[in-house]
């Protein structure tokens, strides 16, 4: 009876080590499997973007291109479909001078450049209390 004890106990012991590794084993290639297809679509990356407040710091009309204020000092770069707007009327980049506050929305091209979705001339209006939900 006690040698078939041991048996037992050895038998769950092996079972119990031999069975570890294969479950590691088989995460480890579900990881993999991830990481590999992330590799793949890293052509396919998605363009970020973001929103942001300011003072345009430097307008370049050539360029066609605002620097804004911060630490960061973003430069955002007016596009054919950038919207641009003023006292809540549409607006041309011309209408942009040094100094304006500004803010709006960007996404990130291809390049890595910032583009101006949005744009308007002006401080944003406060949100009142009510607003947030």
């Amino acid at each position: 009876m006690k040698k078939m004890i041991q048996s037992i106990v050895v038998l769950t012991a092996a079972a119990v080590l031999l069975g570890t590794p294969v479950t590691a084993s088989g995460q480890d290639k579900a990881k993999e499997k991830a990481a590999e297809k992330a590799k793949a679509k890293g052509g396919e990356k998605k363009a970020g973007g973001g929103g942001f407040t300011g003072k345009a710091v430097s307008v370049d009309k050539a360029a066609k291109t605002v620097k804004l204020s911060g630490e960061k000092g973003r430069t955002l770069t007016i596009t054919g479909t950038t919207k641009i707007m003023k006292d809540g009327k549409p607006a041309k980049l011309e209408d942009l001078k040094d100094g304006d506050d500004v803010f709006g929305g960007y996404k990130t091209a291809a390049d890595g450049k910032l583009e101006a979705t949005t744009l308007t001339i002006g401080k944003p209006t406060p949100k009142k209390k009510d607003d947030k939900k």
